[in-house]
């Protein structure tokens, strides 16, 4: 339920903080006193169109806000509603309160859903799960053919099945899905012939993905060799092949420290020795540049071959890729795809006789659910039919038509509402009804019938009251009292009988305060509300019958609440 409402600089509203109860909330007042604009804000918090106009005059910014219960009784729309928020990664719902608000500024509005900012649009579709309004500002969900249907789905208990029918419907799409990207894999042969091709030219090169530097840096020897060689004879030469090579020079100056150790033999032998290693490491030397010389030797097809398969590589990189792995995983894509096409002739004749089984099977539901609906459309046709009467349209008829429709998630059914109020007039689907007093008693009959079934959980009805007088009031009364045992309910009403059937009373007021006028709202006492409804008999505030006669109306409201009479 709607818990608490904060409006600040909205149209003729300074500033108001509202706390509403359960059941029949009835809100009166003077003609053109304003009640509207609480119509208007909660319709702001229901995702409802933002104008700049909306703005308090002189004031920068206007804000509505409300915090909405949600209580245990239906856990299956608090369930919803959390997936719902969820889905949108908002933060979720603390002790069942949902806060929305909603700032409207010169240049647009802003909404916010548990403090975290929501687009318009999302914030409509959680406004369609938790308030219908009733009368000149329409959110009227019951108009839509779908929410039509949805209720005499519920009412007729076949929520199961309905849920059966989707899931068959989802499933023959998939297959119809498969089916259709299976055949956007057809091929002209010659296009496959290609893909053959190209499959085998990468598989034949027997590639590796961490080759192609290996390849370059032999072949970037193979071109130096020639000098390499050069350069490692001369080392070589100079170092100890040669005459008067280096190692020949170190033998001589060997000679010399020996002849220093026999006169000085503990620093002579060290530098024999020392001087000895070095000559090890340069023979050492000398014989790993023979082996390096060994390996440059490349003969001439050895390097052919080397040329060539860098001549591959790059070749095949210019075709499949940018380098040596995209080529490989070229050849993966090429490979699936074409062990898809050549087994799609089989795949789409299997898929074919799966979507025949599906279809049969989800027509076979179909024709289930139609049969339910058209069983139990008469019912709840003939129940709503007897509610209006009783609200004032003594011969009015209510039909609820089941159509053959094309088929879809939801069934083969088109179902709508459809109205005449009057004798002799032809029936008229209920979108066609010009008086939005007549829309609302039509749908105040529909949600009396329908209130365990529809799990709106805030009703909003504007003149509900409209033509409507006698016993007829007392009748409206009642049903909207009994309708506020399972939902939420606000009537803005000019009828007495009415207002006593609330469980709480507000009074819509208007003032002029420093030539300005001003929108307040009371919340009215027992005394407040006596006086409220002497007012709306159109009696002095001292008329003692008056009073009688709105004791008496408050008295027998009461009485009905208590006995549980609708």
């Amino acid at each position: 339920m709607l818990s608490s409402l904060h409006i600040c600089n909205f149209a003729l509203v300074q500033e108001l903080d509202l706390e509403f109860g359960p059941g029949l909330n009835t809100i009166t007042g003077e003609t053109g006193a304003g009640k509207s604009l609480i119509i208007g804000a909660v319709q702001l918090l229901a995702g409802g169109r933002a104008t700049p106009g909306s703005i308090r005059r002189g004031a920068k910014t206007c804000e509505v806000s409300g915090i909405i219960m949600l209580g245990g009784g239906d856990e299956q729309l608090r369930h919803q509603l959390e997936e719902h928020l969820q889905a949108a990664a908002l933060p979720p719902c603390e002790d069942g309160e949902l806060l929305i608000r909603r700032v409207l500024t010169e240049n647009g509005s802003r909404a916010y859903v548990n403090g975290a900012a929501v687009t318009a649009g999302f914030l409509r579709e959680i406004g369609e799960m938790l308030i219908d309004i009733h009368g000149p500002h329409d959110n009227q969900t019951l108009l839509q053919p779908s929410r039509q249907l949805s209720l005499l789905d519920t009412y007729a208990g076949l929520q199961q099945q309905v849920q059966h029918c989707r899931q068959l419907h989802e499933a023959l799409l998939a297959i119809r899905r498969e089916m259709a990207a299976l055949r956007a894999e057809g091929m002209a042969p010659e296009d496959i012939e290609l893909l053959a091709h190209q499959l085998k030219e990468i598989e034949q090169a027997e590639l590796r993905e961490d080759e192609e530097a290996e390849l370059v840096e032999r072949y970037r020897m193979a071109t130096h060799a020639k000098r390499l060689l050069e350069l490692v004879t001369q080392c070589r030469d100079g170092l100890a092949e040669n005459d008067g090579s280096v190692v020949d020079q170190l033998g001589g100056f060997l000679r010399l420290l020996r002849e220093i150790e026999q006169i000085d033999a503990a620093r002579g032998e060290v530098f024999a020795a020392d001087l000895g290693r070095i000559s090890e490491s340069i023979q050492e030397l000398c014989v790993d540049l023979a082996d390096y010389a060994g390996g440059l030797e490349l003969d001439e097809e050895a390097f052919q071959q080397l040329e060539e398969r860098l001549d591959l590589v790059q070749k095949l990189k210019r075709k499949y890729g940018g380098s040596l792995s995209e080529v490989l995983a070229t050849a993966g894509r090429i490979r699936e795809r074409l062990g898809r096409i050549r087994g799609r002739s089989d795949a789409i004749r299997k898929l074919q006789e799966r979507e025949k089984e599906q279809q049969q099977a989800f027509l076979v539901a179909c024709t289930e659910l139609s049969a339910g609906r058209h069983a139990a459309a008469t019912g709840l046709a003939n129940a709503i039919e007897d509610k209006l009467q009783s609200l004032g349209f003594a011969k009015a008829a209510f039909a609820i038509q089941v159509s053959a429709a094309p088929v879809g998630a939801s069934g083969a059914d088109a179902v709508e509402y459809a109205f005449a109020p009057n004798v002799g007039e032809d029936m008229q689907p209920l979108k066609a009804i010009a008086s939005s007093g007549e829309m609302a008693r039509v749908m105040l009959a529909i949600k009396t019938v329908l209130s365990d079934a529809d799990k709106v959980p805030i009703l909003i009805f504007d003149e509900i009251d409209a033509n409507v007088g006698g016993r007829v009031a007392i009748r409206v009364a009642a049903e909207l009292a009994a309708v506020g045992s399972r939902h939420q309910v606000f009537s803005i009403t000019h009828l007495a009988q009415i207002a006593a059937a609330g469980r709480q009373h507000y009074q819509v007021s208007k003032s002029v305060v420093a030539d300005r006028t001003l929108v307040a709202v009371a919340s009215l006492d027992d005394d407040g509300r006596l006086a409220e409804i002497v007012r709306m008999l159109g009696a002095d505030s001292g008329s003692a019958a008056a009073q009688s006669h709105a004791r008496e109306l408050l008295q027998q409201a009461a009485q009905t609440s208590t006995s549980g009479k609708s």
